[in-house]
């Protein structure tokens, strides 16, 4: 059975960029993810339109259709973008020594982008939560977080208390709440 097709401009499609368009059409693939993460973090989930995001983005209204079939499919897109990029980085936190500073880093940085994109992905989470077929991005998330805290500590219990530092840190950063010593926070809890 041959693989499916990639979407046009998709991060999975290898094909050689020998005419110069799949890199453009991966830039403007970005391009209106960005641009969505804008309109969510100005305007909410309900602002994003089709008309909205070309506006963002600086394209054609008929390019948000060309790359995600509804609204819907941009919208889950860019939630699952913003999770491969947070999950990247805890899966890129190296084992042994410093693993925890490291494992903090991530988590804080996470939790200190720019305060409207961090408004931006809550709200994406919180729809995730209310709409069946997005929560098992919230799984991913929380899977994610769960293999990086294996390799801090083999407790099942402290597994699952790292889990709630991290969401409930991104909470925190969100409500403007002090900046906890994270760190302090991961020792504590990996022992």
């Amino acid at each position: 059975m041959a693989p499916p097709e990639p979407t046009p401009g998709s991060d999975t499609d290898t094909a050689p960029e020998t005419d110069g368009r799949r890199r453009r059409g991966r830039h403007r693939r970005r391009a209106l993810l960005d641009a969505t993460l804008r309109v969510v973090a100005r305007d909410g989930v309900g602002g994003v339109t089709q008309r909205a995001v070309a506006a963002e983005a600086g394209v054609a209204p008929s390019a948000v259709f060309y790359y995600f079939a509804t609204v819907d499919d941009l919208v889950a897109a860019v939630l699952v973008d913003v999770n491969d990029r947070y999950l990247d980085a805890l899966a890129a936190v190296p084992d042994g020594p410093g693993a925890a500073a490291e494992f903090a880093a991530v988590v804080a940085g996470t939790a200190r982008t720019d305060r409207a994109q961090l408004v931006a992905e809550v709200e994406l989470w919180v729809l995730a939560a209310r709409r069946p077929a997005l929560r098992p991005e919230l799984e991913r998330w929380d899977a994610g977080v769960r293999a990086a805290a294996r390799r801090l500590t083999a407790d099942p219990v402290a597994v699952e208390a790292l889990v709630d530092v991290v969401n409930g840190h991104c909470l925190r950063a969100l409500t403007g709440g002090p900046d906890a010593d994270l760190l302090a926070i991961v020792r504590r809890v990996v022992g």
